[in-house]
């Protein structure tokens, strides 16, 4: 495909590398993360269920894999969407979104950013870590 030679592809369709203005290399905007959840200490179990709050940040940066809540990215598009416009305001041009098969890549939401906000979102492929992997991946040879 000639055409596409020396494009980029965005979810939005290929664009002029010099198009993409300043970059960042490894963002998340949307994803589950709960398989990798880490049950929290005896006695913190209450702390993994509620809603994250002032009251209970300290323990949740300390403990970020065992806060259910925290875990999870694709619920909140309203505000990566105003931080993608906060990007953009401040000279931000692209970003490369890394999230994968097995923790829930969503490319229609990443369109519907990048046509809200006017950043160019690349999207990741590939697989991440065995335990995101679902049975079908598991059984898969490498070749395939």
């Amino acid at each position: 495909m000639p055409s596409l030679g020396g494009k980029v592809q965005t979810v939005l369709g290929p664009v002029d590398p010099d198009h993409l203005g300043y970059t960042l290399t490894h963002e998340h905007l949307t994803m589950n993360y709960s398989s990798c959840f880490c049950p929290p200490s005896s006695g913190e179990e209450p702390l993994s269920d509620g809603p994250i709050e002032m009251k209970n940040l300290f323990w949740i940066k300390q403990n970020p894999y065992s806060h259910k809540e925290n875990l999870l990215l694709y619920q909140e598009t309203d505000a990566v969407k105003e931080e993608l416009l906060h990007f953009k305001a401040a000279g931000g041009g692209t970003i490369v979104e890394n999230t994968t098969t097995g923790i829930d890549r969503d490319v229609n939401t990443l369109k519907k950013l990048a046509e809200e906000t006017g950043v160019h979102i690349i999207a990741g492929a590939g697989f991440y870590v065995g335990s995101t992997h679902s049975s079908q991946t598991q059984a898969m040879t490498v070749e395939q």
